[in-house]
């Protein structure tokens, strides 16, 4: 009796540790170092199954994220001005290097390199209840493969993730709280959680993970090579306005798609005459421009151009945020601020309407006037330090003739007649030419065809 008590005993302790070990194992944690090891983190490199998808991330600022000479450059400034920076940075930048404790190191393993890799995002599963920012995701590194897959058919540990299809999922890491202070760095997800896309229930990865810049939603393909064709397939290319250092074609399609241009002036302007310019975010689910906002520039130019080709500035107005600290001192440093002094920036399906004073210049009596919205990543000397380009992108433009008088106005139509009645007369020209060849042609094969023969 007494052996069989102990047995039984026995049985119940060891029941105790396996379930306590395996709900240990089950637990998700948060991205802090010591909480997973470099074999936890695959390099992207071996999902061969989904190369396609890979080849997709490879061009995006994911895989880059801890590489960006950009990033590098301004976090060796912080680290410079407070050396805890640069922890805090990486726990968004390098969220598995941070897990695995190599953050910073000068080597990384080699999956854990690979940035915001496949392994860390697809092993996440939802967030830690707090507020959505500061990399605030859980992850449960047990190898299982969580997406948007409800059916998964995979050689390998796979599971369905309702959060991979939320917009807090991608929140965790886009929205930047000051590690000090608490207040707003980077605020793309609160900007997109009070704008009119969330409330329609278009999520962050219909824009950014769509089958083209400016098309909303997953497409239809395959997972995996040899997969099943599914309709909720989103592409890994994550992209954003990154023009030099992402997939420079598909950030430019993105700029372009997210806003227009109206611009209302009388067209003949005599001594003076107002031009008003209206920009409305029609296509970004956030403000324009988002991020890193006192880095990010976005401006309006209205110029005139002349039939020489000279440009003469009209007015310019640039978007986004100043911080300040708390002696008043602006701009400032992300790491100095204490405050937004101030933010002009144009939220989701809003517009600003900008009014300018338009004078030919002397001797001028047409030109075209050019409304132009400009973007760019940050200012010129931080990619000259960091030893990458920095390209602008017009991401709208609208040009309209202006004429100094009725007699200018009436000029230009009549040369705009005398040049198309021109350009018809030449085209008539090469279309005789080439019935005429064609005729000769024609006539040479009968000739020819009719020759006796020998």
């Amino acid at each position: 009796m007494r052996k069989s008590r102990f047995i039984a005993l026995a049985l119940v302790a060891v029941v105790t540790l396996v379930v306590g070990a395996a709900s240990a194992v089950a637990e998700p944690v948060p991205v802090e170092p010591g909480n997973a090891k470099p074999a936890n983190f695959e390099p992207a490199s071996a999902c061969g199954c989904h190369s396609a998808l890979v080849e997709q991330w490879q061009k995006s600022l994911h895989a880059q994220a801890l590489t960006d000479p950009i990033y590098v450059a301004k976090l060796e400034e912080a680290k410079k001005a407070n050396p805890a920076l640069g922890p805090f940075c990486n726990k968004c930048h390098g969220p598995a290097a941070t897990m695995t404790g190599e953050a910073g190191a000068a080597e990384l393993s080699v999956g854990v390199a690979d940035g915001i890799t496949c392994a860390w995002c697809h092993q996440v599963t939802g967030n830690d209840g707090k507020e959505i920012a500061n990399t605030s995701q859980l992850v449960l590194p047990d190898g299982t493969r969580r997406a948007q897959i409800k059916d998964p058919q995979a050689p390998h540990k796979a599971a369905y993730s309702e959060f991979h299809e939320s917009p807090e999922f991608c929140g965790g890491c886009h929205n930047v709280n000051h590690p000090i202070n608490g207040m707003h760095l980077e605020a793309t997800y609160s900007e997109y959680i009070e704008s009119p896309w969330a409330k329609e229930g278009v999520t962050c990865q219909d824009c950014h993970m769509s089958l083209a810049p400016g098309t909303i939603g997953p497409y239809e393909g395959v997972a995996a090579a040899g997969g099943p064709k599914r309709g909720n397939i989103y592409s890994m290319s994550f992209v954003g306005a990154n023009v030099e250092l992402g997939d420079a074609a598909a950030a430019t399609a993105l700029l372009k798609s997210a806003a227009e241009l109206d611009v209302e002036v009388p067209e003949i302007v005599g001594g003076g005459a107002d031009v008003k310019v209206t920009i409305t975010n029609v296509g970004a689910g956030h403000h324009l421009p988002t991020g890193l906002t006192e880095v990010r520039e976005m401006w309006l130019e209205v110029s005139l151009i002349d039939g020489s080709g000279n440009k003469t500035p009209v007015g310019e107005r640039r978007f986004g945020t100043i911080l300040q600290d708390d002696e008043g001192n602006a701009p400032v440093e992300l790491w100095e601020a204490t405050k937004i002094k101030s933010d002009d920036r144009i939220p989701a399906r809003e517009s600003v309407t900008e009014t300018y004073r338009v004078t030919l210049p002397d001797g001028v009596e047409a030109a075209t006037l050019e409304a132009a919205l400009r973007y760019r990543s940050t200012d010129d000397e931080l990619p000259k330090k960091a030893g990458t380009k920095n390209p602008v992108t017009d991401m709208a433009v609208q040009t309209t003739q202006v004429y100094a008088n009725e007699a200018a106005q009436q000029a230009a139509s009549k040369q705009d007649v005398n040049q198309g009645e021109s350009r018809d007369s030449m085209n008539l020209a090469i279309a005789l030419v080439g019935l005429a060849v064609i005729a000769g042609i024609i006539v040479l094969v009968v000739v020819k065809s009719r020759k006796p023969r020998a």
